[in-house]
């Protein structure tokens, strides 16, 4: 195993010499200098010992700091390795000061790649002093000048440590404002959704940036900052004035939800506009279920089947079909609530027997279709019940409607045949094959 890891790390080595560009000296004593010290460092770096590999690196770092930006990337792996290794405290602590000093180097003779690598950079540099509240302030400043150079395509993960470090700032009483929190929440939310969009195109698994997104979303929670006084004497006007702006719809839908202010009608108004902007099922669920609260029916089945319409997902996609299912049942709109359950169930097939059961009761109560001419044929119903019942797997429904069939003598009385074919008329518009009731 050991000879293993050895080659492995000979390889990476190589891998990285061969994809780096050098500048090597014109000065051919120089050249010749330079060429022996990465040699020697590459050697040692090749086999694993690390501790062999530092001083040829020095050397080089001292004598030819432009040498190519292998030199820092190496230099930032092998101190790394013996950061995490250390068990001195002081000795650690000089460590993770020396790999800052790597990055500056870094940046200071190939200044193309600071905008490349900074956030790197800042995930380290809170790895390294995250627990030293002096640190805290020059952490800030890091994420900050990250995200100034990178925008949304810095590492997904950055918001994670800048969110933390923020909240960490807070505690410290470091004299950092809700303002400028709220703030720096802004910037790595609009980054983690920026990153989850681009790695949903590229069909990544989403779990990663989720768990990201969470993390965020509960640190600021966990700060208390935002109540709903705040976002009515804050941001409530500047909506009304611009109904438009998306993004501060965004920010009030955002914090609306965590702040517990999701009753109020500027919520509505907001979340209407987020979804308009940038439709996304969650929203859309939330509205039309707002919506069915205030039994505002339409704008509710308008929602959910928006809702229905923007997710791939089948069980969020039947889940929202369902609402729809159930809404039209409570306006007695019995023909498009049982179209709706028969989609949910053919989405979701975990839904069959709830949307099967649905329609069933639908059907067992509706005793406005019975003609009361027959009653064999008004209780046909209940055998189309049963069978509704029965294709859900739902045997408790469908022995008490089996308990409601006619009997042999209502069939004989009515000059009807078992199996004959009954229709039902009214909304449900079905025929069945007479049964008897059990037992008779």
């Amino acid at each position: 195993m050991r000879f293993k890891a050895l080659l492995l790390t000979a390889t990476l080595a190589l891998c990285t010499t061969a994809q780096a560009q050098f500048f090597w000296p014109e000065d051919p004593e120089q050249r010749s200098e330079a060429q022996t010290l990465w040699t020697l460092f590459d050697d040692s770096y090749g086999q694993g010992d690390y501790e062999a590999s530092k001083p040829h690196l020095e050397k080089i770092i001292d004598k030819y700091p432009s040498l190519s930006t292998a030199v820092y990337i190496n230099a930032i792996k092998v101190w790394k390795d013996i950061y995490k290794n250390e068990k001195d405290a002081s000795l650690k602590a000089a460590t993770a000061d020396r790999i800052m000093q790597f990055y500056e180097l870094r940046f200071k003779n190939f200044p193309e790649e600071k905008e490349k690598v900074i956030d790197r950079q800042a995930i380290d540099a809170f790895q390294f002093y995250y627990k030293d509240a002096s640190k805290t302030q020059d952490l800030l400043d890091l994420f900050q000048e990250a995200y100034s150079l990178q925008g949304n395509n810095a590492g997904y993960a950055l918001g994670r440590y800048y969110m933390n470090t923020a909240a960490l700032a807070y505690a410290r009483n470091t004299g950092i404002s809700d303002e400028e929190i709220l703030k720096i929440y802004d910037i790595v939310t609009r980054h983690i959704d920026f990153q989850t969009k681009a790695a949903k195109d590229a069909n990544k698994s989403l779990k990663r940036y989720i768990a990201i997104k969470e993390f965020i979303d509960d640190k600021l929670v966990d700060l208390n900052l935002i109540d709903c006084e705040f976002i009515v004497e804050k941001l409530v006007p500047d909506f009304e004035q611009n109904p438009m702006d998306a993004e501060l719809a965004n920010k009030i839908f955002v914090y609306a939800y965590e702040g517990g202010c999701t009753d109020a009608e500027w919520f509505v108004a907001a979340a209407e506009r987020v979804f308009e902007s940038d439709p996304q099922y969650g929203v859309a669920y939330l509205l039309g279920a707002r919506f069915g609260g205030e039994k505002n029916f339409d704008r509710s089945k308008e929602y959910f089947l928006k809702a229905s319409e923007v997710t791939d997902d089948n069980t969020d996609k039947a889940k929202a079909i369902k609402q729809v299912a159930v809404t039209e049942r409570i306006q007695k709109n019995y023909v498009e609530a049982k179209k709706y359950a028969l989609q949910a169930a053919a989405v979701d097939p975990t839904l069959k027997e709830e949307m099967y059961t649905l329609i069933g009761d639908m059907i067992m109560g509706s005793l406005e279709c019975d003609e009361k001419e027959s009653q064999v044929d008004d209780r046909a119903r209940y055998i189309l019940a049963y069978e509704y019942y029965m294709k859900g797997g739902n045997t408790s429904k469908a022995r008490s409607a089996g308990e409601q069939f006619p009997t042999m003598g209502d069939i004989f009385t009515a000059n009807k045949e078992e199996g004959q074919s009954i229709f039902i008329g009214c909304w449900i518009q079905e025929s069945v094959k007479l049964k008897k009731r059990d037992g008779q």
